[in-house]
């Protein structure tokens, strides 16, 4: 793999914690994200299950927030693997666009 492929996944000797969090903001949990890449994730739940098909994988606990839309792609015990959603959901147009 070289270093300009977009699908280099970087993976943590340590997991880093993070939040899953519902798109609707009413369910949130801990987690801990194990890989990464441009387009995808491996996180590992903690203390719970996400039952749900899509949701925020919220990667800063202060300051400004970096989240990411994610769809479930697969669930093995506690690790679910997520594709990113890049669409532009909840962006607004700059002023001089279209």
């Amino acid at each position: 793999m070289t270093t300009d492929d977009p699908e280099k996944q970087v993976g943590f000797e340590r997991p880093i914690p993070a939040r899953i969090m519902s798109i609707d903001g009413t369910w949130g949990g801990d987690a801990r994200l194990i890989n990464i890449s441009d387009t995808e994730a491996e996180i590992e739940t903690v203390g719970q299950t996400v039952e749900l098909a899509e949701f925020f994988l919220l990667l800063t606990s202060f300051g400004q927030p970096v989240y990411r839309r994610c769809i479930r792609k697969w669930v093995h015990g506690a690790r679910i693997g997520v594709t990113f959603n890049k669409s532009k959901i909840g962006t607004k147009p700059s002023p001089g666009d279209g």
